[in-house]
């Protein structure tokens, strides 16, 4: 193994139990209720705009309730000023600090649009540090499961991915990590 590529939330960061707050409340704003963990692990991983669709279909929201869109600006719109509630997942660090201590290439693959990924790092820089690459949703044309951001994070530490030990969280991104030819270590959310 040659580098190790981390997923970002529910694997360095703990953010699953405020996303699950986030996604919760426009919906119970709108009166519509349904959502469960099982759901949120189900989009675990994906973009917000595919999200946003797989909710609202599987509770069956009509579009004069609550569009995709919508769901997403008010989702981000109470995200913005709690990003500093996010923590690190316990032994995070003390991995990621095992790693570079024996000179592991690290690079970040993340679902997570740019903007939103810089303001959750800013809150973390000292595990931002210790990435030699980030790849963000908004760095690949396809989100996971497809193998792009695996891959461009391996291209970015110029590896080979099947040279690459992923870390994830979400079975989209186990998924996409497999087929980018990574070896892969599940990290479930006891949660989902």
């Amino acid at each position: 193994i040659d580098a190790v590529i981390f997923d970002l939330d529910g694997t360095l960061l703990d953010y699953e139990g405020l996303s699950h707050e986030l996604l919760k409340a426009p919906l119970e704003a709108r009166g519509v209720e349904g959502f469960t963990w099982d759901l949120q692990a189900s989009i675990v991983g994906s973009r917000p705009e595919r999200w946003s669709e797989q909710i609202l279909e599987a509770l069956d929201v009509p579009r004069d309730v609550l569009t995709p869109e919508a769901y997403v600006a008010d989702y981000m719109a109470e995200l913005e000023g709690r990003y500093g509630e996010i923590e690190p997942i316990a032994g995070a660090q003390k991995l990621v600090d095992a790693l570079l201590a024996r000179g592991v290439p690290l690079a970040l693959a993340t679902s997570t649009p740019r903007a939103s990924f810089d303001k959750k790092m800013a809150h973390h820089p000292e595990l931002l540090y210790a990435m030699s690459a980030v790849v963000t949703g908004d760095d690949v044309r396809h989100g996971k499961p497809a193998p792009d951001a695996f891959v461009r994070a391996a291209e970015r530490l110029g590896v080979d991915p099947a040279r690459c030990v992923v870390f994830e969280d979400s079975p989209l991104g186990i998924r996409g990590a497999r087929a980018a030819g990574c070896f892969t270590v599940a990290l479930p959310d006891a949660r989902m």
